[in-house]
């Protein structure tokens, strides 16, 4: 796998997770704060 193809695939495993969440009526709050803690980053590679 390339290394330009991973944040692409973080961000779409973490939608099916939260979308998973979302089903159960659950949610995931330390993961949540990570993922947006994270995210800019992530979206900067996506850009860049």
């Amino acid at each position: 796998m390339s290394q330009e193809n991973q944040p692409n695939i973080f961000y779409a495993n973490c939608m099916k997770y939260f979308e998973s969440l979302r089903k159960q009526g659950k949610q995931d709050f330390a993961f949540e704060d990570e993922f947006f803690y994270t995210m800019p980053a992530i979206s900067e590679k996506l850009v860049n």
